[in-house]
């Protein structure tokens, strides 16, 4: 595991723990291992519906089981990373998790663009391209990653304040814009990653111009952090 280092627009270095051929390997096996259990049970209740009533082999059944094994090969990973926001069930039970490069929750596009490119990285087998791709690339990302502009990091404990500021998607504060709210929302996110110089100094940056639309008092004037979190749970 490496870490990701990226810089805020206030020259906030965050740093994440990427997920490396361990991990992203570990997720596989199970997410596949999940895949031929459905692939299996569908097979079996196909196979038990077709000789009950005549035609198992036809050419209609041949073509039903290409085009189930390829929305379960293909569909699993795209559907329930939209689903579960950048996991699959392998990916929740190793803590990894697809964001944007950025830091940003991976975005639909991102999604459905590296699970394209899962066809090219599993070629020619056993996802071979996919491998070289990490190995060669210092921060694990396979093909899919490089073309959507995603990375699969390791998620780190959060206290339960965190965990659900990561997970809303929602305004709970009506007089925040969304991006508003999804900077500060980040902000909680990642704060432990930061230095308290650097946790104060962000804070007051992105408190500072929300003072005066959320008239804010004298008290969360002085202390822009307790004021950035009561942003989160009050609505004004």
């Amino acid at each position: 595991m490496d870490d990701y280092r990226l810089h805020t627009p206030e020259q906030v270095a965050i740093s994440y723990t990427t997920a490396g051929l361990g991990y992203r390997f570990a997720a596989l096996l199970i997410d596949t291992t999940i895949q031929i259990i459905i692939l299996f049970l569908l097979i079996t209740s196909v196979a038990t519906s077709s000789i009950m009533f005549g035609g198992y082999g036809s050419e209609p059944h041949i073509a039903l089981f290409i085009v189930v094994f390829a929305l379960i090969f293909q569909g699993y990973f795209l559907i329930l990373e939209l689903l579960l926001k950048g996991k699959t069930p392998g990916k929740a039970l190793m803590k990894i998790r697809v964001v944007r490069i950025d830091g940003r929750p991976a975005d639909v596009s991102g999604i459905i663009l590296r699970n394209i490119v899962r066809l090219v990285d599993f070629l020619p087998t056993m996802y071979a391209i996919g491998v070289i791709s990490m190995f060669i690339n210092k921060d694990s990302r396979r093909l899919g990653d490089l073309v959507a502009g995603t990375i699969v990091i390791v998620e780190r404990k959060q206290d339960s304040l965190n965990a659900i500021l990561a997970e809303q998607d929602t305004v709970v504060n009506t007089a925040l814009s969304n991006q508003e709210y999804a900077v500060i929302r980040d902000f909680f996110a990642r704060q432990k990653n930061l230095s308290a110089e650097a946790r104060s100094r962000l804070a007051a940056a992105i408190a500072t111009p929300l003072y005066d639309k959320c008239n804010a008092t004298d008290e969360e004037r002085a202390y822009p952090e307790k004021f950035l979190y009561r942003l989160l749970h009050r609505t004004y």
